[in-house]
Formats: C-alpha cells, sequence, structure tokens
C-alpha cells in the first residue's frame, strides 16, 4: 500500500519514557479505504481514559491479551500496548486496512507486542486464545454492524474477559437497539466523566466497561 498520501497524527500519553504514539491517517479519505483510516474522537477520549486510569494505577494488563475490534489506524490500540509493554495486543479490521495498520505498527517500533490481522465481523472467525480484554472504539455507527459486533463478542468474549466499548452518539434510537441486544449477553456499567481524563472528554461519548453474563444453573 502506498501511504504518500496519508498525513501523521500524535497522540501525547503520560508515560514519561515514552514518546508521543504516531498514526498515519487519511482524513480527507482520498485513499478510498473508508471511515476506518481516520482518527476520530472516540478513540482519543478511550484511549486518553486507559492512559489516565493507567497513570492512577487503576489499570494493570502485564501478561494480558488485548484484541481491537474495527481498529482503524489503530491509534487506540497502540496506545495501550505503549502504555502496557507486557500486555499483548492484536488490532484487527477489514483486510483493507491491515496495510495500514501494520505500518502504524512499525512507526511506534510496537512489533514486540502488538500486531495486526483481517477480522470480519460478519464471518465466525476464532482467535488462538480468550483475550483478556477487549476493545470497540466507534463501532456502533452503522445499523447493519450492530448484530455483527454482538455475535462477535458473544464469540470471542470469556466469562473473565472484560469489554471496553467505546461510541459518539449520533442516532440515539439506533444506539439504544445495540446496548439492548448486547445487554442480552453482557452486563454493563457506563464509565462516568470523573473517571476519564479531565481534558479529553466529551458529553456525546459514552464508555461502556462490560462482561459476559454468568449463568444460573436451572
Amino acid at each position: 500500500m502506498e501511504f504518500s498520501q496519508y498525513i501523521e497524527y500524535e497522540l501525547e500519553i503520560s508515560r514519561a519514557d515514552a514518546p508521543p504514539v504516531r498514526v498515519l491517517q487519511d482524513a480527507s479519505g482520498a485513499t478510498g479505504c473508508g471511515v476506518g483510516s481516520t482518527v476520530w474522537d472516540t478513540g482519543l477520549v478511550l484511549a486518553k481514559y486507559f492512559d489516565h486510569q493507567t497513570s492512577l494505577g487503576n489499570l494493570d494488563l502485564s501478561g494480558k491479551t488485548v484484541l481491537e475490534l474495527g481498529s482503524g489506524t489503530g491509534i487506540v490500540g497502540i496506545a495501550l500496548g505503549r502504555l502496557h509493554p507486557k500486555c499483548q495486543v492484536l488490532l484487527t479490521d477489514k483486510e483493507e486496512l491491515v496495510p495500514l495498520l501494520g505500518r502504524n505498527i512499525e512507526l511506534n517500533s510496537a512489533t514486540d507486542n502488538t500486531r495486526a490481522q483481517c477480522l470480519d465481523w460478519t464471518k465466525s472467525t476464532s482467535l488462538d486464545t480468550v483475550p483478556n480484554l477487549i476493545i470497540v472504539s466507534d463501532g456502533i455507527w452503522d445499523k447493519d454492524l450492530h448484530q455483527p459486533l454482538a455475535d462477535t463478542l458473544a464469540r470471542l468474549a470469556g466469562s473473565e474477559t472484560r469489554v471496553l466499548l467505546a461510541y459518539e452518539s449520533r442516532k440515539f434510537d439506533e444506539e439504544a437497539e445495540f446496548i439492548a441486544r448486547w445487554s442480552q449477553t453482557f452486563r454493563f456499567r457506563d464509565i462516568k466523566p470523573s473517571e476519564q481524563d479531565p481534558v479529553m472528554q466529551s458529553e456525546d461519548i459514552f464508555i461502556f466497561d462490560g462482561m459476559r453474563k454468568i449463568k444460573v444453573a436451572e
């Protein structure tokens, strides 16, 4: 893939020994790779939430595996891998975005703990391991993605998998339908503004923290 039409975006993180996260993006849509090739506000809010919680000592992912669904440019997953170098991060998206993910991993010298592969929500893809954490940023902007995403989360999350799902509210009724669908198999709570980065947050962006519901034997 040719990256000459991409521009670079930088995100500062709080680790004193770590440089900013740098990703290439196609904000103009010139490359035809769709909305996934752009850095969106929801990803920045989610990345800075992880940064904030890590700086407070509330998040330790040492030895853990992280799966990002719909990674886009990879800015959230790469930032998380930068914050927690002893975790393993798998970035996933449609086939046409995997080269961009790979390039952004290389740009951040993150190949030791971060890799990318194709994962199509409409197919019954399985993984070698059950992730400890699944992250999704702006994955419900299209109603047609709701059922495939819900099915993918139900298939890939284990009983102890934590799921962080963030989105910017654009169509309230449709988003409420997804939350109702997701609640059939997951329990979750909303992350309060007081838990997020004091600066990088928005009243239109929501973060939910969920886990699979425990089935009670009859």
